[in-house]
C-alpha cells in the first residue's frame, strides 16, 4: 500500500528543501535484482525464518532472517515463500524450507495429471513447481549449469489451491534488528 502522495509546485512557505546528493556512480537498472524491506520489527501476522544457505542470494543471505506474510498463501511466479511439506527425516514429520514458486501454462487430465497439449477431457490450468534454488531464466544457462551438475532440486506438481495449502507465506522482508538498535543509539544491555 503506497501511502505517498505527489506534491507539485515549490515548497510551502517556512520550510526547508534540501536537495539529495549525487550518486557516486551512474544508476543503472537491473532488473533481475530485487530488493526486500529491510524491517527492524516484524508486523503483526507476519514470523522470521532463518535462511539456511545462500542459495537465494544476494536477495536472502545465509544467517538472516526472512520476514513471512503469514496471510499471503495465493502463488504468483518467482516471488520467495516457506513452504510446508511432510519429510520422515523429521520427528514432527513436516519440513519447512524457502522456496521460489514458478509457473508453466498445462493442461490437467481428471485422474490422469498434467499434459503440455490439449487432449479430450483436459482442462487449460497453471502447474506450479516449487524450486529449492533459483534456475535461471536463460535457457542456455540453465543447460550449462545442467551441464555443470549445478542444478538445484523441486517439488511439484502443484495446482492453485494445492500449493496454496502447502504455503506458509510469501517472504516479504529482512529482519534487521540492528537497524532498531542503531536507530536508537546502539545496544542496550539490562
Amino acid at each position: 500500500m503506497n501511502n505517498r502522495k505527489e506534491v507539485s509546485g515549490p515548497a510551502p512557505t517556512g520550510t526547508h528543501v534540501v536537495p539529495l546528493p549525487a550518486l557516486p556512480v551512474p544508476f543503472q537498472h537491473q532488473p533481475e535484482l530485487r530488493a526486500f524491506l529491510v524491517l527492524n520489527e516484524v508486523p503483526p501476522g507476519h514470523m522470521t525464518f532463518e535462511v539456511p544457505d545462500d542459495t537465494f542470494a544476494p536477495h536472502l543471505q545465509k544467517g538472516e532472517f526472512a520476514v513471512v506474510d503469514l496471510s499471503d498463501h495465493e502463488p504468483w511466479d518467482r516471488e520467495l515463500y516457506v513452504i510446508s511439506f511432510t519429510s520422515p527425516r523429521t520427528r514432527v514429520g513436516l519440513a519447512w524450507r524457502i522456496v521460489q514458486m514458478r509457473a508453466r501454462s498445462m493442461f490437467l487430465q481428471r485422474g490422469r495429471g498434467w499434459t503440455t497439449r490439449p487432449e479430450p477431457g483436459s482442462v487449460p490450468a497453471t502447474c506450479w513447481t516449487a524450486c529449492f534454488w533459483m534456475p535461471p531464466d536463460d535457457a542456455a544457462e540453465r543447460e550449462r549449469l545442467r551441464r555443470a551438475g549445478m542444478v538445484g532440486t523441486s517439488d511439484g506438481p502443484y495446482t492453485t489451491e494445492h500449493a496454496a495449502e502447502c504455503l506458509v507465506g510469501r517472504i516479504v522482508g529482512v529482519f534487521v534488528p540492528a537497524v532498531r538498535d542503531a536507530r536508537a543509539g546502539g545496544l542496550r544491555h539490562a
